[in-house]
């Protein structure tokens, strides 16, 4: 049997960009989570039982229970939606369940030195 996640390599994904590409097949065992962290925050995507995800987006804020002091705060700044029937300067984060949404950005700003 395979352990869990060996198959996880991270390759080139273009000009670049590095990436490593989650399967959700059952026969190559993947973690239940795959966070990637960065200054100022984290991803983490979290298979659930219906083979669906889940993929969390967390700052690193100091009001936060779970900060920790050597991490390099950061807060969300701005976010975009991007719909296949609207400009993006049209749609507000009430389009959020539209069928057509393919995208989702959010900005992060590192508060470096805690003067920004």
């Amino acid at each position: 049997m395979a352990k869990t996640g060996e198959h996880l390599k991270i390759k080139p994904m273009g000009d670049a960009v590095l990436g490593v590409e989650l399967e959700g097949r059952p026969e190559k065992p993947e973690p239940t989570h795959f966070r990637v962290t960065f200054p100022g925050g984290e991803i983490d995507v979290t298979r659930i039982g219906d083979g669906d995800y889940w993929v969390h987006v967390s700052a690193h804020h100091k009001g936060h229970g779970n900060f920790y002091p050597d991490e390099i705060p950061g807060c969300f700044v701005d976010a975009r939606l991007d719909c296949l029937r609207k400009h993006a300067a049209e749609v507000k984060l009430g389009d959020f369940g539209r069928e057509d949404l393919y995208h989702v950005a959010l900005r992060l700003k590192v508060k470096r030195g805690g003067n920004d």
